[in-house]
């Protein structure tokens, strides 16, 4: 399937800025699951830019305006083809969590941080949902269902608990930002509404993908951004701004099937 990513934010301040420096993650990754063309973010007003991998490998843009405004737009436009490449199935036990040298190689990824520490009683169902289950993603699905939020919770409200429950049940889990689809009939040349949201990827001698706020495995309607180990790792903009305090942030992300 090959999709065309639109995704536009708007900050609308309080009044005039007179510079802002801001780091954007929202370029699709190059895999081997996503062939990418991407074309440069756009900015209004115009400014200096620049781009680097950070260290959970997500491509980072920086940029710089120095002229001055009251609202600024980023703006992205990206083409991806999913090639549906698999590097693994899922196992079929937990055996290669036991192996020498796992906990240390994945660490980043076994401790709580402040967005995704369990409580003890998730805690708890995380150790009794391994003893009932085959294998890491089945756990992550069991929890999936288990611990699934409210309908007032936050866009990554869902992964940061199931990530937080697997890592208290001894099972290494990432934070995955992306752009997703909307689910329902999405025939070439139809084009809807997506958003920038997340899902996990957990480790069972490789990384599988797994969403928890639809209860499936990654498939043909996610687009990978990048990795971290919970939100803030991977935020769509961080920055700062010489300018009066306040700004009002609109998201719009448009999601097209080329083929």
């Amino acid at each position: 399937m090959r999709l065309r990513i639109a995704a536009t934010i708007a900050h609308r301040h309080a009044g005039e800025v007179s510079q802002v420096h801001l780091q954007a993650r929202l370029s699709p990754a190059a895999t081997a699951r996503q062939v990418v063309l991407a074309h440069p973010l756009a900015s209004e007003p115009t400014g200096w830019q620049r781009s680097h991998d950070d260290y959970w490998g997500t491509r980072v843009v920086e940029l710089e305006v120095t002229e001055a405004h009251e609202r600024f737009q980023l703006s992205l436009l990206s083409d991806v083809n999913l090639t549906g490449i698999v590097t693994a199935a899922p196992a079929t036990d937990f055996a290669r969590l036991d192996a020498a040298g796992v906990e240390d190689s994945f660490t980043e990824f076994l401790r709580p941080t402040a967005l995704t520490t369990a409580s003890d009683a998730d805690a708890r169902v995380a150790v009794r949902l391994r003893q009932e289950t085959p294998n890491p993603t089945a756990l992550a699905e069991a929890l999936s269902r288990e611990l699934a939020p409210g309908p007032d919770a936050g866009v990554d409200d869902a992964t940061h608990r199931v990530i937080g429950a697997l890592r208290a049940g001894g099972v290494p889990a990432r934070f995955v930002s992306g752009y997703r689809a909307p689910v329902g009939d999405f025939e070439s040349g139809a084009s809807a509404a997506g958003e920038i949201a997340s899902w996990l990827d957990v480790w069972d001698g490789t990384w599988q993908g797994f969403d928890p706020a639809r209860v499936s495995p990654i498939g043909d309607r996610h687009v990978i951004i990048g990795w971290g180990r919970d939100r803030a790792d991977v935020p769509p903009l961080r920055g700062i701004y010489c300018g009066p305090e306040g700004a009002a942030c609109v998201t719009e992300v448009q999601v097209t099937r080329l083929a």
